[in-house]
């Protein structure tokens, strides 16, 4: 009866917030279709930049986040939000422009320059979409409305994430490989996130603030504390600290099981566009597999487990995703691993680390979760890959041994998760 009741009352809401919340809902799903139509060519052009330039092109990133996030903090503090999101966008969709007009202008040595400029540029596009997307979501709903509408929006989300990827495999198994595409490659696909990003800039119009008087931490403290010596501060407290150590380690191992599949399909496939394909295919099977785990499983899950239990699990499921890499190098073991990992991430991982952060004041959670995704998460992603492209070499050991190398940074990674579960409850 409460689920009845409860649905009753959505139809049931104020004119005016049906209408936004509607609004709301289809503009985060052409945000997230934007860039899941591209994720795969990100992929793709990760194995075309070279497998070996991996890890300076991470380190790029992990230095342009450290430069970009100031200068976004001023942005948001200093322009009317209303517009940062228009203005940001359109910036993205220039940037998108730009890349394509390279990649159907220039030499294959030129076009190993774009590969690389579109890898790095990726990885900073991911986080600043999805975060300028919910800045205006927290300056347009009230905390009361957010409570009840945001599950509802990032459904909209997951459903423009699911469509991104299902256009991208279509175009990269029907369009890219015709003769009028040949040329243009996956990067095709940068037309279609080009629309679909100029749709979310006309749907991001006209919502108009609607902050709470009395909200703890209003958005001009959060952009005041954004900046980079402000989101030191949050490494203090049992919870916070595991959670650092949490968040480096698995980035850390992630990577390196990706790069592991990324040379897989490197040497399953030559064609750009089937391995484009391949990308594609994995986005649109994680999205619905995390919708149906989201809705039927997490909670129940966190009843019977336990938040601790599920945290303390990833570093040996991780461990063993490693150990099929080098049973069965195949690229259905790829399918399979990486279908199975990102699941658990964001239907199960991510989750349990979010209500752990709920222990925290406002003010810390806010630092703290900036802090983890933009810093910590990248810095996680340099050692990861490093550590697969050189330290092998370095240290001298064959791919088994590197793997069971990897044993104690899995168990520490089990163990720092249960720890901050256990300070959560003090």
């Amino acid at each position: 009866m409460g689920i009845i009741r409860e649905k009753l009352s959505f139809f049931q809401l104020p004119k005016e917030d049906l209408g936004s919340l509607i609004k709301a809902f289809f503009f985060f799903y052409f945000v997230l279709c934007a860039w899941y139509s591209i994720r795969p060519v990100r992929n793709e052009m990760a194995v075309q930049a070279g497998l070996e330039n991996l890890p300076g092109l991470l380190s790029i990133v992990l230095l342009i986040m450290l430069i970009a996030n100031p200068i976004y903090s001023w942005v948001v503090s200093n322009i009317d939000r209303n517009r940062v999101v228009i203005y940001t966008y359109l910036f993205f969709v220039f940037n998108l422009i730009c890349f394509f007009l390279g990649w159907i202008t220039l030499d294959d040595e030129g076009r190993v320059l774009i590969a690389k400029a579109f890898y790095i540029w990726c990885n900073v596009f991911s986080f600043f979409l999805v975060s300028i997307f919910w800045v205006s979501m927290i300056n347009h709903f009230t905390s009361q409305q957010g409570k009840m509408y945001f599950g509802i929006i990032s459904a909209g989300g997951s459903l423009g994430a699911f469509s991104g990827s299902s256009i991208a495999r279509y175009f990269s198994t029907e369009v890219c490989g015709t003769a009028t595409m040949s040329d243009w490659g996956p990067f095709s696909l940068i037309l279609i996130s080009i629309m679909a990003l100029m749709v979310a800039i006309v749907l991001s119009t006209n919502f108009p603030s609607r902050i709470d008087a009395d909200d703890s931490l209003s958005m001009d403290n959060q952009n005041e504390n954004s900046g980079l010596i402000a989101k030191l501060i949050p490494l203090k407290g049992t919870i916070i600290k595991n959670l650092s150590i949490y968040m480096i380690l698995w980035t850390a191992l992630m990577t390196f099981g990706w790069m592991i599949a990324l040379g897989i399909v490197q040497d399953w496939s030559t064609d750009p566009c089937q391995r484009t394909a391949f990308f594609s295919r994995i986005e649109q099977i994680v999205t619905p597999l995390t919708l149906i785990f989201q809705f039927f499983l997490t909670s129940l899950i966190f009843k019977r487990l336990s938040v601790g239990i599920v945290l303390a699990s990833y570093g040996l499921i991780l461990f063993t995703a490693l150990l099929f890499y080098e049973a069965y190098p195949e690229i259905m073991t790829v399918l399979f691993v990486v279908c199975v990992l990102r699941t658990f991430e964001y239907a199960l991982c991510k989750p349990a680390r979010e209500t752990l952060f709920t222990y925290l004041k406002t003010q810390q959670r806010y630092k703290s979760t900036v802090f983890m995704d933009t810093f910590l998460a990248r810095a996680g992603e340099v050692m990861g890959s490093w550590f697969a492209a050189s330290g092998m070499v370095l240290l001298g050991l064959s791919s088994l041994a590197a793997t069971f190398f990897t044993l104690p940074f899995a168990g520490l990674l089990s163990y720092t998760g249960y720890r901050a579960y256990q300070a959560s409850k003090k």
